[in-house]
């Protein structure tokens, strides 16, 4: 698998998923992880995540719901890298059922270790991926401004 490439996981709505009828909002969060580690391990950064004790950090999520997901109702979960900077990866996962997008999610993420955030070339050298970088797409210049503007009022 390559960076750039599309993860599909299929997956169903099982009962520990929902809040009385429907998938509860910190569900979609969580199954958002298994999307981004599906291509982290399939690129190759399992071993470095394992020895190098590199550990994955969201920095920054939104989600926008359409259309609820209920019990038992299965359904894909597409994810992909969209834009990358110096430490951190910017992700689209895309929630589908039978071709009708249900929700999509924007992520900021990186791999950290003790010292700090990883250089997203070391990412890349460990996962032996040589990918052009895409022209950062509109709605993440956009969520980074969010980011930007979010981290201001948290400055002590």
């Amino acid at each position: 698998m390559g960076l750039l490439d599309e993860s599909v996981l299929n997956l169903r709505v099982l009962p520990n998923d929902v809040d009385i009828t429907k998938i509860s909002n910190d569900r979609y969060v969580a199954l958002m992880d298994l999307g981004r580690m599906d291509i982290g391990f399939r690129v190759g950064l399992r071993n470095a995540m394992f020895h190098k004790k590199w550990g994955p950090l969201v920095t920054f999520h939104t989600i926008r719901f359409r259309y609820p997901l209920k019990i038992f109702q299965k359904y894909q979960l597409k994810t992909r890298v969209i834009w990358w900077d110096d430490t951190t990866f910017y992700w689209e996962q895309i929630f589908e059922r039978k071709g009708r997008i249900l929700a999509t999610g924007h992520v900021s993420s990186t791999l950290m270790d003790s010292d700090g955030k990883i250089p997203s070339k070391a990412m890349m050298e460990e996962a032996r991926q040589t990918v052009v970088k895409p022209e950062e797409p509109k709605v993440i210049a956009r969520l980074r401004e969010i980011d930007d503007l979010v981290h201001e009022t948290q400055k002590d």
